[in-house]
């Protein structure tokens, strides 16, 4: 039926519904599909079919504002819908049953969804941890089996992290030296080390000792190479004191590190009150830390380890240390920041103990924790040391 004629009739339907109206003076029998009122603002606009199938009920009041749009087919099967505010469909649209629409919706051809068990199977105590990734729609996305609820949830990079970390398998120190000298062209690398010898000073302005300066150069010697370092430290002097003469025994010109206040020794303390409470209560800093790092204990005092050091690196060494655009980055910090951070690239199995026994279970000065990164984006944790032994 061309639009003429398809206009021509329903105009005279409407005449007739009028004139009835009039005759009659009643209301509309209540098998009519329309009561009350009908208003129709602006423009509708059906092109090609329209399906409808057993009955539509309006009772009371539709009200289509501005335009509708339906394009190519629209088949609503059995139960009223209500559309309010705009809405546009393209392409096929089949809704079964009642469907209340509010305000705007867009729907664009047709959308299915699976969930995480589709590409990856079922999230078990067997296969807890496991990241996996799978592409939607043109979008590589990454997904762990949570071990808490043993379901599949987005990877964050403290998941990534900890995937990198168990696969590192960093059970013991390794020499800084060994790790520049075979460093890819292709790598790069973050180097983080608590500072060289103190003297008594434990202050923010406590400098090196005599052996704590050769040690840095010593240190600084051993690595020179033609590698461009980029150097950042706490806001302490002898941190500052420790990268200014690893750069000098590597003959670096600029030896002038950043200041990056996430490395000052309280990064990982939450509540400064109950981190005293509990250094006054069981022994000490050395103590309470180390046994937090490894048990968990006095949570009311430190943050999570695993997403604190995450936090660390990816918000603040890393990007420190990307923006240099050099190829290794050493930043220095202190023992009670890099005791945490070994027990976290360590998984753990570095045994700094010092809770437990004292002698030779805490970390030595130049030691720390580096991560090579690879050119494919992964990433390899190592536990290191820039002196003989990596314990004290």
């Amino acid at each position: 039926m061309n639009r003429k004629i398809w206009m021509g009739v329903l105009v005279a339907a409407l005449l007739l519904f009028w004139g009835c109206n009039e005759a009659s003076g009643s209301a509309v029998e209540s098998e009519q599909a329309l009561r009350d009122s009908v208003v129709v603002r602006d423009s509708v606009r059906f092109i090609d079919s329209v399906r409808v199938i057993n009955s539509i009920n309006f009772v009371d009041s539709v009200r289509i504002v501005d335009s509708l749009s339906i394009v190519d087919s629209v088949n609503v099967v059995d139960n009223p819908a209500h559309v309010a505010d705009s809405v546009r469909f393209i392409d096929s649209v089949r809704v079964i049953d009642s469907l209340n629409i509010k305000d705007s919706v867009r729907v664009v051809d047709s959308v299915v969804v699976y969930g995480p068990e589709h590409y990856f199977g079922p999230c078990t105590s067997e296969n807890s941890g496991e990241i996996k990734s799978t592409t939607i729609y043109d979008e590589v996305r990454a997904y762990v089996c949570d071990e808490n609820t043993l379901l599949w949830r987005i990877a964050t990079q403290v998941d990534w992290n900890d995937k990198y970390i168990y696969e590192s398998h960093a059970n013991d120190f390794t020499d800084i030296k060994k790790l520049v000298d075979n460093l890819a062209t292709t790598e790069k690398m973050v180097i983080v080390l608590r500072h060289a010898e103190r003297g008594s000073d434990y202050s923010m302005t406590g400098p090196l000792n005599e052996n704590g300066f050769k040690q840095s150069q010593d240190l600084g010697e051993s690595i020179a190479n033609d590698i461009e370092f980029y150097y950042g430290a706490s806001q302490f002097v002898r941190a500052h004191q420790t990268c200014s003469n690893i750069a000098k025994g590597r003959g670096d010109l600029d030896t002038l590190a950043d200041t990056l206040a996430a490395l000052n020794d309280n990064w990982y303390v939450k509540d400064e009150a109950a981190y005293k409470a509990a250094k006054d209560a069981h022994g000490g800093g050395w103590k309470v830390t180390s046994e937090w790092a490894y048990e968990g204990a006095y949570s009311d005092a430190f943050y999570n380890l695993n997403s604190r050091s995450t936090e660390l690196f990816e918000e603040h060494l890393i990007p420190a240390f990307e923006n240099s655009g050099k190829q290794v980055g050493l930043f220095v910090s202190h023992d009670i920041v890099m005791v945490p951070l070994v027990v976290y690239a360590s998984g753990k199995s570095i045994d700094l103990k010092y809770y437990e026994d004292t002698k030779d279970h805490w970390l030595n000065y130049l030691g720390g924790v580096a991560i090579v990164f690879k050119p494919d984006g992964t990433r390899v944790f190592y536990v290191v040391k820039g002196l003989d032994s990596g314990t004290m």
